[in-house]
């Protein structure tokens, strides 16, 4: 019983939101959560919305059965590289630098605690 939530194009290098997702891999959600509240880094704030999200969608996804209360974790969080957006900035003596604005892609796996150590 396990849950996705996809956050994709997040306009931060995917190199700095790894650091993040590192933190909370393998944690409990309460855990990870409030390691995220109190982290500075802007990836912070959109990584917990996401831990949010796939909460949501675990409760959404098992409304309809009766769920015992085993503590959620974070499965597996996944950050990969997307697109990149390439721009120019006048450099000295006429010459041209490029910039490139990194991008990525992000998915968070959210599961009970139980079934994590489960055999088979």
């Amino acid at each position: 019983m396990e849950a996705v939530a996809k956050l994709k194009y997040l306009p931060i290098s995917a190199r700095k939101v790894a650091l993040l997702a590192d933190l909370v891999r393998g944690k409990r959600v309460s855990i990870a959560l409030a390691a995220l509240q109190n982290s500075p880094q802007q990836a912070a704030v959109q990584l917990r919305k996401l831990l949010l999200s796939a909460m949501a969608n675990w409760y959404a996804k098992h409304s309809h059965t009766a769920v015992e209360e085993a503590p959620m974790v974070v499965k597996k969080i996944t950050v990969d590289r997307a697109g990149m957006l390439k721009r120019i900035m006048p450099a000295p003596r006429g010459v041209a630098h490029r910039i490139r604005r990194r991008s990525s892609h992000v998915v968070v796996v959210v599961g009970s605690q139980v079934e994590q150590f489960a055999i088979g």
